[in-house]
């Protein structure tokens, strides 16, 4: 199980990088802005995951690889990004597929401190959000999370799902699996459909007026 959760990690860690480098492309930053802003996103969220577990070494001080993949993913990004640019809310997918990583990395992590389950799914969705806020400061945009589209409630919402899949006892691969894409197709339909949390209990409340 760890092998595949860092594998999972390694490859939520290069969308941040692909999906934080395209915004900051597009922002003309330099090649070197690009990179920053590329490693913000992508370890930002862990960061302050590890400082509040109290979790030494950080995990991308104690291996190399997490800034060899994302300096070499903003790299790649910057040389092909007027093919990759063509593609439709491209940035967006890869943001989509971060936060569903980074959300069960997140959890993940907490269990190993045994602390509450709440505390699991906050340390969840910081890391798989807090990024996502430097990147959108940084590049002088507002912030998704702060946005009316389904974001952060979606990390709380797979975190949930993971452990109550725990609790019925199904096998830990298989919660965070179906948790991760829980949380990135859900992302994605809600950006196709434009939903947001207000849409949904609107609906709801009109639904239940009938």
């Amino acid at each position: 199980m760890d092998t595949l959760i860092f594998y999972l990690d390694i490859f939520g860690t290069i969308s941040f990088a692909v999906a934080a480098s395209l915004m900051a492309y597009k922002k003309n930053l330099d090649p070197f802005g690009i990179i920053v802003v590329a490693i913000f996103t992508s370890i930002g969220g862990g960061t302050i995951r590890d400082i509040l577990l109290r979790n030494y070494p950080i995990f991308w001080i104690d291996n190399i690889l997490y800034l060899s993949v994302i300096i070499s993913s903003s790299l790649l990004t910057q040389f092909f990004y007027r093919y990759i640019s063509k593609k439709e809310d491209i940035l967006l997918f890869f943001d989509a597929i971060g936060i569903g990583v980074f959300t069960i990395i997140g959890i993940k992590t907490a269990l190993k401190f045994d602390v509450h389950p709440l505390i699991c799914i906050m340390m969840g969705t910081i890391t798989a959000v807090f990024g996502g806020l430097v990147r959108d400061v940084v590049c002088n945009e507002i912030p998704v999370i702060l946005h009316r589209e389904l974001y952060a409630t979606l990390c709380i919402m797979g975190g949930a799902v993971f452990f109550i899949m725990s609790f019925l006892g199904i096998n830990n691969n298989l919660s965070y699996i179906f948790s991760m894409l829980f949380i990135i197709i859900t992302r994605i339909i809600a950006i196709r459909l434009n939903l947001s949390l207000n849409d949904l209990i609107f609906r709801s409340h009109m639904e239940g007026k009938r």
